[in-house]
């Protein structure tokens, strides 16, 4: 896939700006402004709930959209939380467009960068039609949720930045990111969009400032289109944030109105109105009539997309295990036995279990293939535990001939679970099995413990099988750091990247493990974790433990290890009486030194559990319970926003954890979260504060990280006042380094090289020894080492070279030495494009203009030049469009080219930033990014001083200067200057490696 890689240092100049847009998230001391994340909560509950209706799968009772939302998934906890993440990860893909591209106009349509915008949304739409039609697992579903976040996104900033909602009000723009649309009229560089707002004892009023009736939008300082000089008070619109230095520019103030105050945004009181139509331009966007990704995907694909599935799906499945029963396999065969009845026990109070089990077995010869089926669990482990191994002397087995049988007897849309410890002797079947599984939408997950490739099978004295270990080939390193594989574990990697399976290489301890654990995820139960406990050795006997029970638990569970005798503890009900497990309803039981006990339809209040001795105890509660919750943690920005966290936190920083509970009722409260490391003591206590967000009923507390930390546990009151406790896995490994992972500007292309940039900055106070690797998927792709002094940034490259156009997804993960495991990891999707489609190349830049330059009384006298080309297949077709009209393009004519051709660009320093793009006929499109300064251009205005009585012939020369005084200010010139200097925020350096071009000091 990756013929080409190598280091490279990298310098940004787009990617550390900033971009006041709606929020991406709620803004606590602004309760009135809707942020990106509240938008698109409100327009995919709209969506969803809609969807609901209209395929019957909810009754309609004029509940509110969440309401709805909320009754399809019932108790279903585990569905509904899977539902809420899924938007929660689109609004952190509308997050990192927000981040990661704030200096690129088209994705904030600024800049009058409307019809860019528009044909974005376009590709988009097209590249999710493209994954929907051949979408089989969930990494393509993740993909094309990623590409739902860029386009909504860019779909409601058009609302926050344009001035479609002074013109139309909270009408949305159905045509906007359509096929097969003429767009309204929009403003071009001759027209003047905006007068200058008026002061108001030092506030700006820009009520009444637009002009004209087409459509335009605002122009934002540090973005890669400049804004055109005015003089007078008519000109371009800006941005008007107050990181907008452009906004002091004729025309002043500005259009923004992703806030709800006047401080942040100029047409601040058309928050709601704009609010209002990206929300209900969010849902046409989903499931517009005939127009809407529904339309485009289809109503299976779209349930996918937003995890509108419940377990009630699960009952139509069958649970299949597939085994290798030769004589290896005994050890193998148990850890499948132990994980299975681990969850037929847990789920047995669960409606949702699997509609049958079926056990397939496979030996040598191919004869001995067998297959039953029951709709009984506990029959299903009986089965196991009588599995006879026996057979087999040679390594490879008839692992084929085994998944044609389970193939044949399994409901569609099941798992395979496939374990062995030897090679398919039949890989010719290997496209029989890939079409079967296809076929039946049915996903296998292959458990290879290797076992028989490292042991050689002989016949004792006695006739019985013995095995000798061999050498293992898995973990042998070639001379290029490849792992050595063995042509049968290709074949079930084949299989599993065909039907989005999954192939797991284990040792015989894990396997129980990941059984357990692929079987959960499958067929989740309803329980809940509420609490965990430890008692060591001779801790105090007669210690009374209370157990919360709210008003959501429907079953309460409570586990103890090392329990020998009902003498040894003691359980009472909340109002003191002590339960005497008279009925079916309070169950306990006493086996291999652990007590369970059950409780069916518990009262509500504290239960108290005595311990009666001074062994160790283990206490485990769960329930069976529709509330659970979800954490994440917001991460503070420069840009004064906050974004969803990837990977993990810098010690000693500034977090917020967002606590997500389902299925909870309004009047809930949540006092707290505890932190808790891997042996369960308390690693931070953060207080949280309940939050008003549409349909989630969410909590917010402040973080700062320290320690390592394995689980969280929530507290609070239910609706009526019952204390109630839930605890998760939740792994946190503070760490000093931070990993960042550069974007980069349109897809990846077919067979061409395309730079990944990455930095690691050591955040610390003491040197860090670090390993980057890169890695796609299962493969190591490249290792980078160093050490990295306090504060100091490691900047590096890597070059790609996709070789198909299957979208590319690599992995950064950092390690430290003296850290066990990864400190530091993100993961990058990349699409790929064909090489046909519209590319812009810079062939030559041009030098940054001189700061003796950067004044308006200057900059026409310095001229610069560039080469640029373009190319598309149908570039007869195509359009070039230039960001100024100050700026020249020289090239042959468009229907006289053949594919690419060359187009030399000219402009003075007068521009400051230059943007060549190329659009085709099917809305595809590339650009071209020159930017000439990284300072501020000074807006010289000249006048005539009058003359009431001139008493001399000397002309006396007057300066008036506000602000900074240029350095290079034109001396000796008899004029009255009034300089204007626009603060900049700080950029990065741009290293540029193509040829630069020298200045001529001329007219353009």
């Amino acid at each position: 896939m990756f013929p080409v890689w190598k280091r490279l240092l990298l310098f940004c100049c787009f990617y550390c700006k900033t971009a006041n847009s709606f929020p991406p998230n709620n803004v606590r001391s602004e309760p009135k402004t809707q942020s990106h994340f509240s938008i698109t909560l409100g327009g995919v509950y709209a969506s969803t709930a809609s969807f609901l209706d209209m395929f019957d799968l909810v009754n309609n009772t004029g509940q509110s959209f969440s309401q709805k939302v909320q009754e399809y998934f019932g108790t279903d906890q585990e569905s509904y939380s899977n539902h809420i993440g899924i938007i929660r990860r689109i609004i952190g893909y509308e997050n990192n467009i927000q981040r990661d591209y704030a200096g690129i106009s088209f994705y904030h349509v600024n800049g009058e960068q409307i019809e860019i915008a528009h044909n974005y949304i376009r590709t988009l739409r097209q590249s999710i039609a493209d994954l929907s039609s051949t979408a089989t697992t969930e990494d393509d579903l993740e993909e094309i949720r990623e590409k739902v976040g860029a386009a909504l996104y860019t779909i409601q900033e058009f609302y926050s930045n344009t001035n479609w909602i002074e013109l139309m009000g909270n009408k949305i723009y159905e045509d906007f990111g359509q096929d097969d649309v003429t767009l309204v009229d929009i403003a071009n560089e001759q027209d003047n969009t905006c007068a200058d707002c008026g002061f108001i004892e030092g506030i700006t009023i820009c009520d009444n400032n637009i002009r004209g009736d087409k459509l335009t939008s605002g122009y934002k300082s540090g973005q890669d289109v400049t804004k055109p000089i005015r003089t007078g008070f008519l000109g371009k619109c800006s941005h008007g944030s107050p990181d907008d230095d452009s906004r002091f520019s004729t025309a002043t103030g500005g259009i923004y109105k992703g806030r709800s105050i006047v401080d942040e945004a100029p047409h601040f009181s058309l928050h709601g109105a704009a609010s209002d139509a990206a929300m209900d331009a969010t849902e046409y966007f989903l499931i517009g009539q005939g127009r809407g990704l529904l339309s485009l995907i289809g109503a299976e694909a779209f349930r996918d997309v937003f995890g509108l599935r419940t377990r009630e799906d699960v009952v139509k499945t069958s649970l299949t295990f597939v085994i290798d029963v030769t004589g290896s396999m005994g050890d193998d065969i148990k850890a499948v036995i132990a994980a299975t009845q681990n969850i037929v026990n847990e789920a047995k109070d669960s409606d949702f279990v699997p509609e049958n089990y079926i056990l397939v077995t496979f030996s040598d010869p191919e004869s001995r293939t067998t297959g039953l089926m029951t709709t009984n669990p506990q029959t299903m482990i009986t089965w196991l535990q009588n599995i006879a191994v026996n057979g087999g002397g040679d390594c490879a087995e008839y692992a084929m001939s085994g998944m044609l049988k389970g193939i044949e007897m399994s409901n569609e849309k099941s798992k395979i679970y496939l374990c062995t410890d030897a090679d398919a002797k039949d890989e010719d079947k290997q496209g029989d099995v890939m079409a079967g599984l296809i076929a039946k939408q049915l996903t296998p997950v292959f458990l290879l413990t290797g076992q028989c490739s490292r042991r050689r099978r002989k016949r004792n004295s006695g006739g019985a099988e013995e095995f000798e270990l061999q050498k293992s080939f898995q973990n042998e390193k070639s001379s290029r750091g490849q792992r050595v594989k063995r042509s049968s574990l290709l074949v079930f990697q084949k299989i599993a990247e065909e039907t989005g399976g999954r192939v797991y290489e284990t040792k015989v301890a894990e396997l129980e493990a990941i059984v357990e654990k692929e079987i959960q995820d499958t067929f989740p139960s309803s329980n809940v974790f509420v609490t965990h406990l430890i008692f060591p050795t001779n801790s105090m006997p007669n210690e009374n433990i209370s157990v919360p029970v709210d008003n959501h638990i429907e079953t309460l569970k409570i586990e103890i290890t090392t329990v020998s005798a009902e003498s040894e503890f003691s359980l009472l009900y909340p109002n003191g009486t002590d339960v005497m497990f008279a009925s079916n309803i309070e169950q306990k039981n006493i086996l291999g030194g652990k007590l369970t006990i059950s409780i069916l339809n518990p009262s509500t209040g504290a239960w108290i559990l005595t311990r009666k001795t001074s062994k160790a105890w283990i206490v485990n509660v769960t329930a069976q319970s529709p509330m659970d919750f979800s954490t994440s943690i917001l991460a503070p920005s420069s840009d004064g926003n906050s974004y969803f966290l990837v990977g993990n936190p810098i010690m000693g920083f500034n977090y917020s954890v967002v606590v997500d509970i389902q299925n909870a009722n309004y009047n809930f409260t949540c006092d707290y979260a505890l932190l808790f490391d891997e042996t369960w003591n308390q690693v931070v206590e953060i207080p949280l504060t309940k939050m008003a967000v549409q349909g989630i009923s969410s909590c917010i507390g402040p973080y700062v990280p320290f320690n390592k930390s394995s689980f969280v546990q929530i507290s609070g009151t239910d609706e009526l006042g019952n204390t109630y406790l839930r605890t998760r896995m939740f792994s946190i490994l503070p760490t000093s380094v931070k990993l960042r992972v550069l974007p980069v500007l349109g897809d990846l292309r077919l067979n061409e090289g395309t730079n990944i940039s990455f930095s690691l900055t050591n955040t610390g106070d003491s040197t860090a020894e670090f390993i980057i690797t890169v890695s796609d998927g299962d493969t190591t792709i490249d290792v980078q080492t160093g050490f990295l002094q306090a504060g100091q940034i490691y900047e590096a490259v890597v070059m790609v070279t996709p070789d198909s156009l299957k979208s590319v997804v690599l992995r950064f993960s950092v390690s430290l030495k003296n850290y066990t495991g990864v400190v530091q990891s993100e993961t990058r999707r990349f699409s790929v494009t064909d090489t046909r489609t519209a590319d812009c190349t810079v062939l030559e830049y041009p030098r940054t203009c001189p700061v003796e330059s950067l004044n308006t009384y200057n900059c026409s006298k310095y001229i610069w030049t560039g080469l640029v080309e373009v190319s598309s297949s149908t570039i007869r077709l195509s359009e070039i469009i230039v960001s100024s009209e100050e700026v020249v393009l020289e090239y042959m004519n468009l229907t006289l080219a053949n594919f690419s051709l060359p187009i030399s660009v000219r402009g003075s320093c007068c521009v400051q930033s230059v943007l060549i793009s190329i659009l085709d006929k099917d809305g595809h499109f590339s650009q071209c990014r020159f930017e000439l300064s990284n300072q501020a251009l000074a807006i010289i205005e000249i006048t005539t001083p009058a003359v009431v009585e001139p008493k001399t012939e000397v002309l006396i020369v007057n300066w008036m200067m506000i602000g900074i005084a240029v350095a290079s200010a034109v001396a000796g010139i008899t004029l009255v200057a009034v300089l204007v200097v626009l603060i900049y925020k700080t950029k990065c350096n741009k290293n540029n490696s193509a040829t630069s071009v020298s200045y001529t000091k001329e007219k353009l």
